[in-house]
């Protein structure tokens, strides 16, 4: 059962740098880390040309993207590439996610082939980040994502539906069955979507030994990734649900929409949202023309 491990990049080169060398402090180690740059514009390249020749006892593999796919297509990208190479699963997370020392080889423990993938416990400001384990229930044409309660995390292992990309290792074999990441999403919600079709073949685990600290803050306001995240989550629900729970979550939103205007409130927010599901209901994927990293608007707080 061996691991290895994938890591998407972006213009956060000394965030990096403390998550290669939290895999390379592991007490069992991974077969192989693989780094994908997302066209970095500061000096990862630079930096991954030098580790890459530093000697150690694992294998190392950077992909220096040519333009930046965000994290859907970075994700889509280096697991397309690690399962032409040889692990059993493979480790995927953020540059801002650094495992404990022991987190590989309390995850080994758990690894069984029925499982399609294994989580660990998300620690924010030193408490337990319970947004990236999710249990989901589906009701007539709405799906309610409820967050796992902190008392299941003192349990050995528990199953959940929905994880994010913040330390999960996923069963190469499991993969190959039901696919690669939405490279399309560009970002947000590629992993929840993911999850719903892992689910389909295997049971998805946490196990709270193993511990992965997120160097992340809160998102503030609207920004360019609510429009993902809307449009994202359609598209989800139009892929792998019955047609009635995406067509509710795009006309309930139009009409929220049509609502607030009417209000007039949330001006900026209602343009993004109208657009979001629209693009959705037209199957419109990829980076947007107007909604490009580093948008925001401080008109709506969620």
């Amino acid at each position: 059962m061996s691991i290895g491990v994938v890591i998407v990049t972006y213009n956060r080169i000394e965030k990096l740098k403390i998550a290669l060398k939290s895999f390379e402090k592991q007490t069992l180690l991974p077969s192989y880390i693989v780094v994908v740059n997302n066209a970095s514009t500061d000096k990862t390249v630079d930096f991954l040309k030098v580790w890459k020749e530093k000697e150690t006892s694992f294998s190392k593999y950077v992909i220096n993207l040519s333009e930046n796919l965000g994290g859907s297509g970075g994700f889509y990208t280096g697991l397309k590439y690690a399962q032409t190479l040889n692990s059993d699963w493979i480790w995927v997370s953020d540059d801002d996610a650094f495992p404990d020392k022991d987190a590989l080889k309390n995850a080994k423990r758990f690894l069984n082939k029925k499982y399609s993938a294994v989580c660990g416990a998300v620690i924010n400001n030193g408490k337990i980040d319970l947004n990236h384990r999710r249990k989901l229930n589906f009701k007539w044409c709405k799906v309610i994502s409820k967050d796992i309660p902190k008392k299941a995390y003192s349990q050995q292992k528990f199953e959940l539906d929905s994880f994010s990309y913040v330390g999960t290792i996923i069963n190469k074999q499991k993969l190959r069955m039901i696919g690669l990441p939405r490279k399309g999403y560009f970002i947000w919600m590629d992993d929840t979507e993911h999850s719903l079709r892992l689910r389909t073949v295997g049971k998805i685990i946490c196990v709270p030994s193993v511990k992965i600290y997120h160097n992340t803050g809160k998102e503030q306001g609207v920004s360019w990734k609510t429009y993902y995240g809307i449009r994202n989550e359609a598209d989800m629900y139009r892929r792998n649900l019955p047609k009635r729970y995406f067509l509710y979550f795009c006309y309930f939103g139009l009409l929220k929409v049509k609502i607030n205007n009417l209000l007039g409130r949330h001006k900026q927010f209602n343009v993004l949202a109208k657009k979001a599901y629209i693009d959705a209901l037209h199957g419109k994927q990829g980076l947007d023309s107007t909604y490009k990293p580093g948008w925001k608007s401080a008109e709506y707080k969620k």
